[in-house]
This record gives C-alpha cells, sequence and structure tokens, in this order.
C-alpha cells in the first residue's frame, strides 16, 4: 500500500503599496470666493454710507448687463438727473471726478448697455441691429467730426465731444435691437414722460418758491425755472423734446378715458414749466414742433388752424399791449437778436441788453472761427481753445459753443462737420415721416402719435439750435432714445416676413390683431 502525501498550500500575502506620491494626489481647487475676500475687506473699512452705495451700485450694474432692456429705460431718468439734484442749499452730487474729466452716471450706464447688449448679441438672445438710413448718416457725421480732431489743439476736448454723438449712436443701434416689441417701445416712451414730468415739477416748484440765483429773478417777479440743468435754456430745450410727444399722444393716440385724463396733466405740467423757463429758443421751437404736429397729425385739425390762424394772430395782437413787459420783451428779443450782428463790435453794453450782446458776441467768434478755418473748423469740441484768437476784446470770457448749434459744428468741423450735421438731421426727419406713414397705414394709431410726436421733437431739437446749443446734459442720449423709438422692426412693417430671432414672432400681439381688423373690415367693405 503506498502512502500518498497531502497537497501543500503556498499563501503569499499582497506586498504594501508603496507610498503616494504627493505630486501625483488631486488637489484641492481654491475657491473662487476667496477672491472676493480683499474686497469684502475694503468694504467692512469703507464708511457705511459708502459701502452701502457701493453694493447698490454693484447690484444694479449686475441687473443692467443682465438686462440691457432695462438700461434703455434707465437712461431716461439717469439724463435729467445725471448731474444730481439741487434746491436750495441742498445738494447732491452724481458726478465721478477721473482727473480732469468728470464721468456722469448716464455714461456708466450707457457703457453697461451696450456690454449686456453685446453680450446678449454674441449669445444669440438678441437680434443684431439693422443698417437703417440712420446709421450710415451718424457714420458720415462721426466720420467728419473725426477728420476735424486732427487739427484739434486740444485732443481731450475733441475726444469729450466725439463722445457725445458715439454714444448717441450706439444708444439708437441698442435701441433698434432691443425694442422689438410694442409693448416695450411703449414702455420707454412711458419712461421718457416721466422723467420730463418730474422735472417740470422741479421746475414749477423753483419758480413757485423762488428757489435760485438772484439773476434767474425777472423784474422781482417771476423766477425762471431751470430744473436740474443749472439753466434755463436747455431746460427748456429739455422739456422742448416731450411735450411735442406728449401732446401728440392726447390728441391723436390715447383713447378717451384715464389715460387721456393723465395725458392731459403732464401736457399741462409739462408746458406751464417751460412757459416758466422764460426761454425764448424753447418758446420759439415749441411754437414750431406743436405746429409740425397738429398739422400732421389730422385733416380736419389742418382745416382747423388755416381757419382759425388769422383769428388767433388777430387775438395776438390785441393782449400784446397787457401781457407783461418781461414776457414781451424777451419775446422781441428773438428777432432783434439775430439782425445786425455787425454792430456788436461797437454797440454800448447796458444791463438792458448784456444778454443779447452776449449772444452776439459768441456768434461773431464763431463766425470768425469758420471763415478763417472753412474745411475743418479748428476742432471738434475746441471752441473754448480757440476762443481767444477770435473773440471780441470786450467779451474774453468763452461760454463752449456759440450760441447756435450749426454755427458751433460750423466753427468746429468746417463744411465737412456741418454738411454731416444737416445730413443727418434730413436722414432723422425722413425717418420720422417714414414712421408715421408706416404705422397708419398698419392702423395703429398709438404708434403713428409716437412717431408724430417725435418728429415735433426733432423740430424743437433744429429749431432751438438756431438760438442755444442743446447737445449738452446728455440731451443726446435722449434724443438716441427718441430716434431709437422710430425703427419699425420688419415683423411690424411686413407681419409676414420671418421673425430675427426664434420664436420672436409669437410675442407680436399688438400689430398683426390690427393688420386682421383691418384686413376683415375691407373684405367686409368690398
Amino acid at each position: 500500500m503506498t502512502a500518498t502525501t497531502a497537497p501543500t498550500t503556498t499563501l503569499t500575502l499582497p506586498e504594501p503599496d508603496p507610498a503616494p506620491d504627493r505630486d501625483l494626489l488631486p488637489r484641492r481647487a481654491v475657491s473662487p470666493w476667496l477672491l472676493l475676500l480683499p474686497v469684502g475687506i475694503l468694504l467692512a473699512l469703507l464708511p457705511p454710507v459708502i459701502t452701502g452705495a457701493a453694493i447698490l451700485a454693484a447690484a444694479a450694474a449686475a441687473v443692467l448687463l443682465a438686462r440691457p432692456r432695462w438700461a434703455l429705460y434707465l437712461l431716461a431718468l439717469t439724463v435729467p438727473y445725471q448731474s444730481g439734484f439741487r434746491l436750495g442749499e441742498a445738494s447732491i452730487s452724481l458726478d465721478i471726478a477721473l482727473g480732469q474729466v468728470n464721468v456722469s452716471v448716464t455714461e456708466g450706464v450707457v457703457l453697461l448697455l451696450l456690454v449686456g447688449w453685446l453680450t446678449q448679441i454674441a449669445a444669440g438672445r438678441a437680434p443684431r441691429p439693422a443698417l437703417t438710413p440712420l446709421v450710415g448718416a451718424a457714420a458720415f457725421l462721426l466720420t467728419g467730426l473725426a477728420l476735424s480732431a486732427l487739427v484739434a489743439t486740444d485732443l481731450a476736448l475733441a475726444a469729450k465731444e466725439l463722445l457725445k454723438w458715439v454714444e448717441l449712436a450706439a444708444v439708437y443701434l441698442a435701441g433698434t435691437s432691443l425694442l422689438q416689441t410694442r409693448e416695450q417701445r411703449r414702455t420707454l416712451a412711458l419712461w421718457l414722460l416721466a422723467a420730463a414730468f418730474s422735472q417740470a415739477l422741479v421746475g414749477l416748484l423753483q419758480s413757485f418758491a423762488r428757489i435760485g440765483p438772484e439773476h434767474f429773478l425777472i423784474g422781482g417777479v417771476i423766477m425762471r425755472a431751470y430744473g436740474t440743468f443749472e439753466q434755463p435754456n436747455p431746460f427748456g430745450g429739455y422739456l422742448g423734446l416731450h411735450l411735442p410727444l406728449a401732446v401728440s399722444l392726447v390728441c391723436f393716440g390715447l383713447a378717451a378715458g384715464r389715460s387721456r385724463r393723465i395725458g392731459f396733466v403732464v401736457v399741462a405740467v409739462i408746458g406751464f414749466a417751460l412757459l416758466i423757463t422764460l426761454s425764448r429758443g424753447a418758446w420759439t421751437a415749441q411754437v414750431v414742433a406743436l405746429l409740425i404736429v397738429v398739422l400732421a397729425g389730422s385733416r380736419s385739425a389742418r382745416h382747423l388752424v388755416m381757419t382759425f390762424g388769422v383769428l388767433g394772430l388777430i387775438i395776438g395782437v390785441a393782449v400784446w399791449p397787457i401781457l407783461p413787459a418781461e414776457l414781451t420783451a424777451r419775446a422781441v428779443s428773438v428777432v432783434s437778436s439775430v439782425v445786425d450782428l455787425g454792430s456788436v463790435q461797437d454797440a454800448a453794453i447796458t444791463p438792458d441788453n448784456w444778454a443779447v450782446m452776449e449772444r452776439q458776441s459768441q456768434w461773431y467768434a464763431g463766425w470768425q472761427m469758420f471763415s478763417a478755418n472753412p474745411l475743418l473748423g479748428v476742432g471738434i469740441g475746441n471752441y473754448n481753445a480757440a476762443y481767444d484768437d477770435y473773440r471780441l476784446d470786450q467779451w474774453p470770457v468763452a461760454l463752449g459753443h456759440a450760441h447756435n448749434h450749426y454755427l458751433t459744428i460750423a466753427a468746429e468741423a468746417g463744411l465737412v462737420g456741418l454738411t454731416g450735421y444737416i445730413a443727418f438731421l434730413v436722414v432723422a426727419f425722413r425717418s420720422a415721416m417714414q414712421a408715421v406713414r408706416t404705422h397708419r397705414r398698419l392702423g395703429d394709431r398709438e404708434a403713428t402719435a409716437v412717431a408724430l410726436g417725435i418728429l415735433g421733437a426733432l423740430a424743437a431739437f433744429a429749431t432751438h439750435n438756431l438760438f442755444d446749443v442743446m447737445f449738452v446734459h446728455g440731451m443726446g442720449v435722449t434724443v438716441g432714445l427718441l430716434l431709437a423709438l422710430l425703427y419699425v422692426p420688419s415683423s411690424v412693417a411686413n407681419p409676414t416676413a420671418p421673425s430675427p430671432l426664434p420664436g420672436a414672432a409669437s410675442r407680436w400681439r399688438g400689430a398683426p390683431q390690427t393688420i386682421k381688423t383691418i384686413t376683415t373690415d375691407e373684405e367686409r367693405s368690398a
């Protein structure tokens, strides 16, 4: 018998892993919130008022970047209040001084608007702006003004003036892209009118409470309203950009009821505030603007104007002698200041003619600049820099412009800039009239009234600039907003055209329904 040997099993223990390489271990990422730690420490060290303002500003900037359309609405409000608020001894300043340049809140909002809007275009959330005739006219004007900067002696002043026109063009472009629905354009129009209404209330308070510089008190009776613009003339010009819009909506756009009653209040408040600015240029501009609105708005209104125009003239002549002397004297000087410009060199200066003579002296200096530099002028924005070489001896102080925007453009940018400016105005008027015709064809009363009001606003702007310069205090941004309201998207002008964005056609609720109703009425009448 053979013995068997049991099989043996060898147990092998696993060898321990080598020590881990520290370079191969996953590293914990640094939290990005730690980057905010220095900011938090800085805010904690600052006074609470500054800290709170900084937090609010950062939050507002984030919202505007995410909703650039809201920046458009906000610009309607920042323009009149961009320099802050002053009422008697109390004042709040919103300007930020960066060296020798003051940056307003309006410029900050325009920057946020552009960044947010361009981001939305890159993400495909907003349509690209249409290349309208106004875009070409603005590009032509900016080219001419930029060429004049080549001969400017002060490039900082040239850049500051060019920036105003760049802001106007940028706001217009962004508006044509972001305001795609009827409700969005209506919202912007309401913001514009609300801002003007608030400014009118400020002006009325200043006049009734006699809050203002002593030289604004005319005849010891009437305190000229000046709002937050510090001067009555630009304040009157600002109100004059909005009054035609309000009048047009009340007369031609709003149905009888609560909206029209509110519109009447807005018209009355803005109109009375404009009246007590005692700004001759604003008065003249409004006469022209409101006549254009009424004559272009209604055939029956044209007949009424023609019928009762002579009667109104007779009544005006009859009551003229009993009007306050302060009012009549300023109205007469509107015409007299234009005539006999050459006599300013030898005329004696008195307290009674000082304001007229000052205006004429600036006209004289501006004309001399243009005569000596007819092609490119002295450089855009360089009126003050060149003033000493062309002024009259008895008027050593430059006012920043020639009290006439056309003459100022000619003096600073020569024939090149003046041609571009006039072309821009012509194209703007043509765009307004085209918008009126388009909305009338579509049967949209409210949009037609808005276009008519903007036509009147452009007329006020062009007329007032004959006596002053309205391109101040951010009003170029307001003009850009008004021009953006004139743009008629293809979805409105041609409802069968493809929408610029997927699903955008579903948001068009106002115009297509109106067009459908018009078509049905025509079919029934046929």
